[in-house]
């Protein structure tokens, strides 16, 4: 960030000094953040696009120390990963996991944008709400694929049986050929060729190795390579001279991307300090962590996202994070409010009254949009 910022130094006569811009200002209006995000950043050169972010929602009063930032990045990747976007395909447990969707052939400015974002949310040490396999993180590092990085886990054991079967009679029991069927953007089915003359040649036990390494090549990389591709160059614009990349493992990208999903709060409560008249033992807060202790784990995830700017752990857990609740209203008429520049819980002084706390908490964080000083 030093390196791009001073890259643009200048020398000022008037003022006789040498001055600089260290920041990317990206100002859009809330009501058209894609678009206009698409072609602002379609417009950076990758110089800028490596400064230290900030966000300017028009027409709000919030300041960027950090929260308009993590907002700004939920707000773009619940767009972009919107089943309306056609983009993705739901996969793994629970259709948890997001993987391009090969027939999308018309969007790869989106491709390309949800890779700059996946840059800069690294680059600037925001954690993104998104879910990808592992085999999208070994991609960016240029790692080789294997059968483990399959992504549908029932197509991946169903190869493995392939592989395993060892009787000679492989074409009559599996009866496949060098091909794979693919939809294109309209629904229709077509046949693809894994070789040259793949939808003559059948599958057997001497040639089944074979089949498994090119149906893997291509369901991982031929199948989606115009889509993954926009997705790399845009997550490279900005990456590509860190050396970050060349040091680190598939799970330790994703944990600095997506940061980890085991929410210890019991940990949090361990690490959290007070301010403002507070402590562990005020009623407030001690009925406060009861709340918490009782929450359902939807509840304590929308609570740290209210809190935070982000529903996931950084590395080293819930328990290694800066987290602050300071005493707000003393009378208690207020709602609970946050800043999450610093991970910062204001709550007001509810006393004993837990009903009371339950209710105003519960509001707060179900109505937990946009940044004003009112």
């Amino acid at each position: 960030m030093v390196q791009a910022a001073t890259a643009t130094l200048s020398y000022d006569a008037q003022q006789r000094g040498f001055v600089f811009d260290p920041y990317w200002v990206l100002a859009i209006d809330r009501k058209h953040m894609l678009q206009q995000t698409l072609q602002k950043v379609d417009k950076a050169a990758p110089g800028e696009l490596r400064k230290q972010l900030k966000i300017v929602f028009k027409g709000e009063d919030g300041v960027d120390a950090g929260g308009v930032t993590k907002e700004f990045f939920q707000l773009l990747v619940a767009q972009l990963f919107d089943v309306s976007t056609g983009m993705w395909v739901d996969m793994g447990p629970n259709n948890t996991l997001h993987w391009f969707n090969p027939s999308c052939t018309w969007n790869q400015d989106g491709y390309g944008l949800v890779g700059i974002l996946l840059g800069l949310a690294l680059y600037n040490g925001v954690l993104l709400e998104v879910d990808f396999p592992v085999a999208v993180w070994r991609k960016l590092l240029r790692q080789p694929l294997g059968l483990e990085d399959m992504v549908d886990k029932e197509t991946s054991r169903g190869l493995q049986q392939l592989l395993d079967y060892d009787g000679n009679d492989v074409e009559d029991i599996f009866c496949l050929m060098f091909e794979q069927t693919q939809r294109d953007a309209f629904g229709n089915e077509k046949p693809v060729e894994l070789k040259p003359g793949g939808s003559d040649i059948p599958v057997t036990s001497d040639n089944k190795e074979e089949y498994v390494l090119l149906y893997v090549q291509w369901l991982l990389v031929d199948s989606i390579k115009e889509q993954y591709d926009a997705f790399e160059e845009g997550f490279l614009k900005v990456m590509e001279s860190s050396s970050i990349m060349h040091v680190l493992r598939p799970d330790e990208l994703e944990l600095l991307v997506v940061g980890s999903r085991d929410l210890d709060f019991s940990g949090l409560e361990r690490a959290t300090e007070y301010e403002g008249g507070y402590d562990a033992d005020s009623p407030c807060v001690v009925n406060f962590w009861k709340f918490i202790g009782a929450a359902s784990n939807e509840t304590k995830t929308m609570l740290l996202k209210f809190a935070t700017g982000s529903s996931r752990a950084p590395i080293g857990g819930l328990s290694n994070m800066s987290f602050t609740i300071q005493r707000g209203d003393p009378e208690g008429r207020q709602l609970p409010s946050s800043h999450t520049c610093f991970n910062t819980f204001i709550l007001p002084d509810y006393g004993n009254d837990y009903d009371k706390l339950s209710r105003c908490v519960s509001r707060a964080i179900l109505e937990c949009e946009g940044f004003g000083l009112q």
